[in-house]
């Protein structure tokens, strides 16, 4: 039994999603070489092993991706597939996906008219990103399917909570696209004992993150502790954090109570939403983080605690230092090691993949069974700008799947204010200059002519309709990372 013999219904599911937005053929091969998955012509080729010699196997056995554009020539890298002569591709890209470093099979996209394949060449260079995006999610499934699985076998051991549920870097959407620079520092500071600060919108994924650093440190199998400083009423949170000890206030247990950086020795703790930390506790945050010790509320005792800190937080602390509600020695100590998730509307490519990833989620979950977004509104969802990012994107691709009445989700399944185009004002966009208010405008007109029914994927049409040449529209939609 393969990898991909566990997530065939979801890879299946997947490729045909993709093919439908790509309006490209789309193919899965497993370890051994054998087309799991297809679209179009290869839809009829599931089960059948692919030809020896061919351009996939030639993934297979190096893990190495790789494009063509002319199977012909002589140099190749189809020269040695013994059904060349009958090849009906004309551009094909392949990607291996792996799975802890070990190559489990490969996701290809296929061109078989001239206009598929002038539209795989004039994007070349975006293809081996979200080929990569995709691979990394098919393993994120895999993954996830082994810790469901190793979850299991562990549910009798006395065990932290956190560490049944493990999160990897593999497994977060965006991790070799719009994340990858993210991931690959994250990666080095994994086992660090620095602070790490996760800037970032609300709904970017600061806490997936967090969770991915701790599961692949040595601190892993310790317990991971998530404090949302923000939600704890600023006279609770002290106790919250820190503990108390019996009888210390009006209320308190006899017995005392442990707080959340004691319950997180040896492990992680994250501290989200740092920002809405009160001002009179800073110092008391402060001490912690460079004495690594706790003093309980009504304790005379000092307890020494050795915890891996992550904070993260969406206001502008700098600002906060310069107006007195945030220490500066503080910031400094918890600005050791930045990070910044981008918003979507940064990383427009990751959009695809997380519609796909949700769908199959909730479709999975609702019991819907197999769904699929229509071409034209996928088009949109990808040029809206979420300005609740992840979570919004999630609550939406939620509601559309629960008013879904077919396997395919069109306008009527969509939130009305998505519907209506109303959407949450920017508050970043609120004070932009007349430059950027420009620009804004120019995008959003580009967005709606490219998302248009009526032209048909048709470029020229587009540029003809506003009145620019066709240079002039590929030159604002590379400036503005837009697609067709």
């Amino acid at each position: 039994m393969t990898e991909f013999s566990r997530i065939e219904e979801f890879i299946q599911s997947y490729a045909d999603n993709i093919a439908k937005v790509l309006g490209l053929d789309v193919t899965i091969l497993d370890e051994q070489g054998i087309r799991v998955s297809g679209t179009g012509y290869y839809s009829d080729l599931i089960g059948l092993p692919a030809p020896e010699g061919s351009f996939f196997r030639m993934i297979l056995q190096t893990g190495q991706p790789g494009m063509i554009f002319d199977m012909k020539k002589n140099d190749s890298q189809c020269m040695n597939c013994k059904f060349l002569p009958q090849c009906r591709e004309l551009a094909t890209i392949g990607f291996p996906v792996h799975k802890r470093e070990k190559t489990v099979g490969v996701i290809g996209i296929i061109g078989f008219s001239p206009e598929q394949k002038e539209r795989m060449l004039h994007h070349s260079e975006k293809w081996m990103p979200f080929l990569q995006h995709t691979s990394a999610l098919i393993e994120h499934k895999l993954l996830e399917l082994d810790a469901e699985r190793e979850k299991g076998c562990n549910m009798q051991e006395e065990m932290p909570q956190a560490t049944l549920s493990p999160v990897y870097f593999a497994q977060l959407i965006g991790a070799d696209t719009g994340l990858r620079d993210v991931i690959a520092k994250a990666k080095k500071v994994a086992n660090s004992i620095s602070t790490v600060l996760l800037r970032g919108e609300s709904g970017t994924g600061k806490e997936l993150l967090a969770k991915a650093i701790h599961s692949e440190s040595q601190r892993a199998r310790q317990p991971f502790v998530a404090v949302n400083c923000a939600a704890i009423p600023e006279t609770l949170l002290e106790s919250e954090l820190f503990g108390y000890e019996g009888g210390a206030f009006t209320g308190s247990r006899r017995e005392g109570k442990p707080g959340k950086f004691e319950l997180a020795h040896k492990g992680t703790i994250f501290l989200d939403e740092v920002g809405d930390i009160p001002l009179s506790l800073q110092p008391k945050l402060l001490r912690v983080l460079q004495e690594k010790t706790v003093d309980r509320v009504g304790g005379v005792k000092t307890l020494e605690v050795d915890v891996r800190v992550i904070a993260a937080t969406h206001k502008d602390l700098e600002s906060m230092v310069r107006e007195g509600t945030f220490r500066e020695d503080l910031y400094y100590r918890l600005n050791v090691i930045p990070l910044r998730l981008k918003p979507l509307r940064e990383r427009r490519e990751d959009i695809p993949l997380y519609l796909q990833h949700f769908l199959y989620r909730y479709g999975t979950i609702l019991q819907k069974g197999r769904l699929e977004l229509d071409a034209g509104l996928a088009r949109r969802l990808v040029a809206y700008d979420w300005p609740g990012n992840i979570r919004q994107l999630e609550n939406a691709v939620e509601y559309m799947v629960n008013m879904a009445e077919g396997p395919t989700i069109g306008d009527a399944e969509l939130p009305e204010y998505l519907l209506t185009g109303e959407e949450t004002v920017d508050a970043e966009k609120a004070g932009a200059g007349l430059e950027q208010l420009l620009a804004d405008y120019e995008r959003a007109i580009l967005q709606k002519h490219l998302a248009d029914e009526r032209h048909s994927k048709d470029k020229a049409a587009i540029a003809s309709e506003l009145q620019i040449s066709l240079s002039t529209l590929y030159r604002k939609m590379e400036k503005y990372g837009l697609e067709l």
